[in-house]
Order: C-alpha cells, then sequence, then structure tokens
C-alpha cells in the first residue's frame, strides 16, 4: 500500500475578479502542469482533491509519496490560470491529513 502526503495549496492571481475559481478548474491545472512538464497526469500519479475553499483559493490534495517531487514541481511552475497570470504556493505538506 502506498502512503500518501497531503499538500495544502493556495492560488494567487493578479486579477481576482476575472477568474472562475473551481475544484475543477483548480486541480485540472495542476494536471495540465504534470502533463506538460512529465507527460503524465492524474491516473499515474493518483492526484486527489480532498477539500476546496473558493473563497480562499486553497485546496488540500493528496498524492502518492513517491510522486511528491513532481508534484511540487508542477505546481511551482504554474504561471497561468485561465490565462491570468498567477502563482501557487504550498503552504503546509504533511504525512497527516491537513485542514484549513
Amino acid at each position: 500500500m502506498s502512503s500518501y502526503i497531503h499538500l495544502d495549496v493556495e492560488l494567487k492571481l493578479r486579477d481576482e475578479n476575472k477568474a472562475i475559481v473551481t475544484p475543477a478548474y483548480f486541480l485540472g491545472s495542476i494536471e495540465d502542469s504534470l502533463q506538460n512538464f512529465f507527460g503524465e497526469i492524474g491516473g499515474q500519479t493518483d492526484l486527489e482533491l480532498i477539500k476546496f475553499d473558493k473563497g480562499q483559493k486553497r485546496a488540500i490534495v493528496r498524492v502518492q509519496e513517491e510522486f511528491i517531487l513532481r508534484i511540487r514541481s508542477a505546481i511551482t511552475l504554474i504561471g497561468y490560470f485561465q490565462d491570468i497570470p498567477c502563482h501557487f504556493i504550498i503552504k503546509k505538506s504533511s504525512k497527516e491529513k491537513l485542514d484549513f
């Protein structure tokens, strides 16, 4: 059985009013970055959105420990969300479940 790492990830947008931030778009942005940089997406990395807060633009994401370096890199390299300049911040990481 694989062990998992939980990441508390926050989205920072240059223009907060133009983006539509949903769980699907949030996770999709991370999956697109994985696809672009490593040629793989959620099915191979077992990436799962555990909790999402639209107002804070934050999510708890769970990933297999063996893929943590790729996920962290992919999140760090995201520069646009819906064509709006942005960056993602990994606020915390833990083997235990996280909450906001």
